[in-house]
This record gives structure tokens, C-alpha cells and sequence, in this order.
């Protein structure tokens, strides 16, 4: 293991001499070292079992760089971080990562390598069919592109990596999410927005969207909630809006957004992101003919006030919004706490069913 360590201790002084990083002296021990907050984030991911893919994303999403030292990148590789994700870390892109060379080793005729142990499961597979995921199976970036892909177009974007867009844009130039093809219904995790469409379970409970020159475009996540929206308030009036990539979730903390925690922040969205609706006609499956009209957008939008409302409780992301009791005075209807089949806040933050997929996430990751 002391072998182990300095060999290793040799390779990470390489990996920050290749990535310019500021040389500093190695040694053969280290303990724990003081990380970044942003690196204990990947820390965390990788002990939680997501895959390399998800990780690099998530460090691309944040978009911060770190000077690691060597005692730092020795430390993260004993946690299971692997060189790709460090050099991630500090800086060196996804095009060029460098490569340490293995040292040489005087022995003639070294043993055979050990074969790793497997990766813990997250859950027993339900059988050993090799049939695609389903929706509901606790997700990756390669079941998401499963499950998504026939009903809408996989493509790269600039800083947020794979995205997705549903084909209904495609007939609809006027869609947008939270609003067509579903309707709220208020659950014991707060409003829950509840799709028409085969892919709702997916995109509208993980992920967020942004809307670019061509419609709206949805980027990814692995948490579930039953809505990512924003929610306002104005006389007679209700309204909500898809959450920007920039929310970022936490688990233990809660939603933050440019560095604080999201209480009640507008998260950066204008008038044109919010969709409103009289109280009278929240409650309709088919909205289109009960939205305020574009002249009065504005106008109704300076004169609202956020209502988000979110909460962790016992680990569970809850979005209250409006709130139930104000909605059942506004809506003159009684609102009952709807059970949504199937669905579970679980203690990882995702979602976990009866009959519930399985899923690797660490497939493809060497333990160390």
C-alpha cells in the first residue's frame, strides 16, 4: 500500500506539472486535506455512485476550476474520483486530458492484477432481461436518453452538454412545459405537476429548462421533485414559470441559485418566462384559453409577488407554492392530498417505485 501511495504520489506531481498547476512538494502520506466546497460536491457525488459521465457534467454545469495540490489529488483518488473528473476539476477541458505515465517497476515478473471487486448495486435488478429502462427506474444520463429520445431530438449545447427537445415543438411553436398536455394536483410533496405525455414523468420532475431562438430546451438533473417551477402571485392571478439550469438543488439543504439559498428569489426569470392564469380556471386540464394575454404580461407581472415556497422535510424536497390553504380559498374547492402512484421521495432523492428499475451508476468505474 506504501509502494502504492508514492508511485501514485509520482503520477499526480505529472498531472499538475501537465496541467500547469503550481508544483509543491510530495510526500508518501497525506491526510485529509482541506477541499474546496465545490470539490467536496464531487466527493459526495462519486460516494453516492453516480457515474464519471454525471460527474463531469455536473462539474461542467458549475463551471469553476480549482488549483489542486498533490496531497489534494491523492486524496480524491483515494475517495474514488477518478483522473478524468480531477483533471475536470482543474481546469484541463474534456478534449485533451493528459495522461500519466505508469512508472516502471523493477520487479521481472510482476503478479497478476487482481481483479476489482464489483460495484455495489443500487437496487436488485427485477430480472436479467437486457430490455431499455423504463420510466421510473432511478435515472443516469443513459436512461434518461432511453426513454427520451422517441419523442424528441438529443443534441449538444454549449455549457450544458447533452440537452433535449421534445418533438411537440415541432407542431406547437406556442408549447411550452408546465402548461400543455398536464395538469396541478397537490400531493404530500407539495404541487405536483402531472403529465398527459409519455416522457412527463421524466422531464418534469428531473431537470430544467431554458428557452433558446428555437423553443424550449430541457438540460438533465438527478433529483426529483414534483415541480421545478417558480410560482407568483398577483391579484386574481397565479403563475409560474420552468426553473433555469442555474437552480441548483442540495441535498440536506435545499435549492440554491447564485450562490444563496432560493427562499424567495426570482431566479433570474422575466415576464416572458411566466405563464398566468385566473384562480378561476387553475384547475382546467386545458389552459390555453384561460392564459393572460401578452399585453397585460408585464403589467400583471410588476405587480406579483414570489411564492416558491420550498422546504426539505426528513430529506424530501417539498414545493408548497401558493400554498394549499390559500388555493382553496382562492379556487373555492376543497384540495385533497392526492397519492401519485408510484412515487416516493426516497432517501438518495429520486425516485423510487414499488417495482423499481435497476441501474448501475458507478458501471464503468474502477474501485480504488
Amino acid at each position: 500500500m506504501k509502494q502504492r501511495r508514492i508511485v501514485f504520489t509520482f503520477a499526480a506531481g505529472f498531472l499538475l506539472l501537465a496541467l500547469g498547476a503550481q508544483p509543491v512538494a510530495c510526500r508518501a502520506q497525506t491526510a485529509s486535506p482541506n477541499l474546496p466546497p465545490g470539490v467536496q460536491d464531487v466527493v459526495r457525488l462519486v460516494k453516492a455512485g453516480l457515474n464519471e459521465e454525471v460527474v463531469k457534467a455536473q462539474i461542467k454545469h458549475v463551471g469553476a476550476t480549482y488549483p489542486l495540490t498533490a496531497d489534494q489529488i491523492i486524496y480524491l483518488h483515494d475517495q474514488g474520483v477518478s483522473q478524468t473528473e480531477i483533471a475536470a476539476l482543474m481546469g484541463s477541458g474534456t478534449s485533451a486530458t493528459p495522461t500519466v505515465p505508469a512508472p516502471m517497476t523493477a520487479t521481472p515478473n510482476p503478479p497478476p492484477a487482481t481483479a476489482a471487486a464489483p460495484s455495489p448495486q443500487l437496487a436488485p435488478p427485477p430480472d436479467a432481461s437486457s430490455a431499455p429502462p423504463t420510466l421510473g427506474t432511478v435515472p443516469g444520463l443513459d436512461s434518461f436518453q432511453a426513454q427520451l429520445a422517441p419523442y424528441g431530438a438529443w443534441m449538444e449545447v454549449p455549457g450544458y452538454g447533452l440537452c433535449w427537445r421534445p418533438s411537440v415543438e415541432a407542431v406547437d411553436p406556442d408549447w411550452r412545459p408546465y402548461f400543455d398536455g398536464g395538469y396541478w394536483a397537490y400531493t404530500a410533496d407539495g404541487w405536483s405537476w402531472v403529465s398527459d405525455y409519455p416522457w412527463g414523468d421524466v422531464a418534469f420532475h428531473y431537470g430544467r429548462w431554458y428557452r433558446d431562438n428555437l423553443g424550449w430546451m430541457w438540460v438533465p438533473g438527478y433529483d426529483w421533485a414534483p415541480a421545478w417551477v417558480c410560482w407568483r402571485q398577483a391579484d386574481g392571478y397565479c403563475g409560474w414559470a420552468p426553473l433555469p439550469p442555474g437552480a441548483v438543488f442540495r441535498r440536506g439543504v435545499g435549492l440554491w441559485y447564485g450562490g444563496r439559498l432560493a427562499v424567495d428569489v426570482d431566479f433570474g426569470l422575466g415576464p416572458d418566462a411566466f405563464v398566468f392564469v385566473g384562480y378561476d380556471h387553475f384547475w382546467d386540464h386545458h389552459l390555453h384559453g384561460y392564459l393572460l394575454p401578452r399585453a397585460r404580461l408585464a403589467f400583471e407581472f410588476r405587480r406579483s409577488v414570489i411564492m416558491n415556497g420550498y422546504r426539505v422535510d426528513h430529506g424530501r424536497f417539498v414545493v408548497e407554492g401558493l400554498g394549499r390553504e390559500h388555493m382553496a380559498a382562492m379556487t373555492h374547492r376543497d384540495i385533497v392530498v392526492e397519492r401519485r402512484p408510484g412515487r416516493d421521495f426516497g432517501s438518495r432523492g429520486r425516485v423510487e417505485n414499488s417495482h423499481r428499475g435497476y441501474s448501475d451508476d458507478r458501471k464503468g468505474r474502477s474501485d480504488h
